[in-house]
């Protein structure tokens, strides 16, 4: 920091001393002329540090305030839905003479529960409507298929993203059991992913109805297909899956299949369609009694396949 005397007073500059002295150093230097001339401002470390400090506590009581009014909101929120501020058809009145905490902690345990159904099982009991009269000619069994890693394998890139791609003979395998079956699927996936999924795969419609993932049920940290809730008559329902913990509720009407891993040679869809229409096409039996036999075998479709091999030897 350098200085320069002057007739009036001192003056404080940010220059540096050169050019201190060839401005100023002359005697005759009129200074009257440039006194109002506005000079940068030095401003000393203490000054930053307090200008600084200054900003700090700003911030901190704005934070204060916002955090403040984002707890009245959320407290006004959370009394609304508790029913404090408005009645609430869906909670059973009771007694009104009971205290206020009371009434309070039956409102929260109503609303935990409430929305502990919601995300956890369907909103209906009947997934699928009604099925025909027996008077009608209708299909004798329901199969229930997954998509996921059974018609289509999901793979993905830096280059396109998530794709599906198609297993080989869907065509075939739907054609074949759609004539057959009253085929379901009901799959672990969201609705939106494989609605146009299957509409692609099954332009002819041989698929009646679609569950997705919001028709399945959360159990112990898994999501489960319970077949019960899709009204139909369980001895005559069929549910080809790969993955056990799915169908866990219904060991005894699935029949478990190996996962296809988008291998291009795959022909299994194939031999499940000629499994199926075999075993099935003619039988009026409980389908729970006829899958039961081929639990045995790791893979239900190949001894199928090597069964009907040695009666074309005979």
């Amino acid at each position: 920091m350098n200085t320069c005397a002057c007739n009036y007073k001192f003056i404080i500059l940010t220059l540096n001393s050169k050019y201190c002295q060839n401005t100023f150093s002359s005697s005759h230097y009129n200074w009257s002329k440039y006194q109002r001339v506005v000079l940068p401002r030095y401003i000393s470390n203490g000054s930053v540090r307090t200008e600084k400090s200054r900003l700090k506590q700003l911030l901190m009581k704005s934070l204060k305030f916002g955090s403040m009014a984002f707890g009245v909101s959320l407290l006004a929120f959370g009394g609304y839905l508790l029913g404090l501020f408005e009645d609430d058809d869906l909670v059973q009145k009771g007694n009104k003479n009971i205290p206020l905490v009371v009434k309070i902690y039956e409102r929260i345990c109503f609303r935990i529960e409430f929305y502990h159904k919601l995300f956890t099982i369907p909103a209906t009991n009947k997934l699928l409507p009604d099925s025909l009269p027996d008077y009608y000619d209708k299909p004798r069994y329901t199969l229930v298929l997954e998509i996921t890693d059974l018609l289509v394998h999901p793979e993905w890139s830096y280059s396109t993203g998530w794709r599906f791609k198609k297993r080989p003979n869907v065509d075939y395998f739907l054609e074949r059991v759609g004539k057959i079956f009253e085929v379901v699927v009901y799959t672990a996936e969201n609705g939106y992913i494989t609605s146009p999924i299957l509409d692609e795969i099954d332009p002819k419609g041989w698929i009646q109805y679609r569950l997705s993932r919001q028709c399945t049920e959360f159990r112990n940290g898994q999501l489960v297909k319970n077949i019960e809730r899709i009204n139909r008559d369980l001895s005559k329902v069929i549910v080809i899956d790969w993955n056990t913990s799915w169908t866990q509720l219904h060991p005894y009407n699935t029949l478990i299949i190996p996962r296809w891993n988008g291998d291009d040679n795959d022909n299994s869809l194939i031999d499940l369609a000629d499994f199926l229409k075999v075993v099935f096409a003619n039988e009026e039996k409980d389908a729970r009694e006829i899958l039961n036999e081929y639990k045995q075998y790791e893979d239900p479709i190949k001894a199928f396949r090597e069964n009907q091999r040695i009666l074309k030897v005979k």
